[in-house]
């Protein structure tokens, strides 16, 4: 999860850039369809098979309806609206909606201390974000592009919970890949009459590598891999690492100072979540599922 919050960190970044060369839904499909062609050697080579069984179809179609499809859209659509700094704020109650959603739906526990750690954690990235000045975040107003990102968020913890469902039938690979793949056959029809990209030229290309092979290949099988082993809610936690390296690689890649205020929520997010997976990582999640 740790790896997976390190390559998300600049996704974002990359996501800002993209939109000015194609739409939401191209953007959305090229990155998958180059994801797709990445996976399929590696679920065969590893697993001798391409389908999943019968029992996975619907999960897996779900989780590329979530988080492929609708998640995608809505955050490249507030990414088109609202700045990157809007969409990292509200990106921080990722673990609350994943969170939320296990609890309803898959009816995971959550004690008072691990509430107290979401809390911690939470206050720590908003440190972290707001660079320890409370006035950018007293004076954050909502716009259409905060309620796509919102939208985004909610997608991201229902995406979560179908993933946990699809991966008592599959691996976190063959999940990714068959996500990918409903997400792309539901995306591609409405997209195909109007697929155009603007002056592409290397920086797009090496971006939409990042985005594709990096944030979506590589990240999105840790992902599935650290939900399938630890739940939705712990692995929804090691979201508010995204700010943090963010900053640290603006630090070492741009030049850009950490101040203290973005050092002392580092420290928080880090015993936020610590205080929310500890004495807990050994213990299996109970679970009744009643989503499917």
């Amino acid at each position: 999860m740790i790896f997976t919050s390190m390559i998300w960190a600049g996704n974002f970044v990359a996501g800002k850039f993209l939109v000015g060369h194609a739409s939401p839904l191209t953007l959305t499909n090229m990155r998958w369809i180059i994801s797709i062609l990445c996976l399929i050697p590696i679920v065969w080579v590893r697993e001798k098979r391409l389908l999943p069984p019968h029992q996975a179809i619907l999960p897996l179609f779900l989780m590329g309806l979530t988080g492929v499809v609708f998640f995608n859209i809505f955050m490249f659509l507030a990414l088109e609206r609202t700045s990157a700094d809007n969409v990292g704020l509200l990106s921080a109650l990722n673990p609350v909606s994943i969170a939320v959603a296990s609890y309803f739906l898959l009816h995971e526990k959550i004690s008072a201390r691990q509430v107290l750690g979401m809390l911690i954690s939470l206050i720590g990235v908003l440190a972290v974000i707001s660079h320890g000045d409370w006035h950018r975040i007293a004076k954050f107003h909502l716009n259409t592009g905060d309620l796509f990102m919102l939208a985004a968020v909610v997608m991201w913890g229902l995406y979560s919970v179908t993933g946990k469902k699809a991966m008592q039938y599959v691996s976190p690979y063959m999940s990714t890949l068959w996500a990918g793949a409903f997400g792309f056959m539901a995306l591609l029809p409405f997209n195909l009459p109007s697929f155009t990209i603007t002056g592409p030229d290397k920086a797009f290309w090496m971006a939409t590598l990042y985005t594709s092979i990096g944030a979506t290949v590589a990240a999105m099988v840790f992902w599935n891999i650290g939900i399938q082993k630890i739940g939705g809610t712990r692995s929804g936690m090691f979201l508010n690492f995204n700010p943090i390296f963010t900053a640290i690689l603006a630090y070492f890649l741009l030049g850009e100072q950490m101040s203290p205020a973005q050092v002392v929520g580092t420290v928080l997010v880090i015993a936020g979540v610590y205080l929310f997976t500890a004495g807990s990582a050994n213990r299996p999640i109970r679970l009744r599922s009643k989503l499917i």
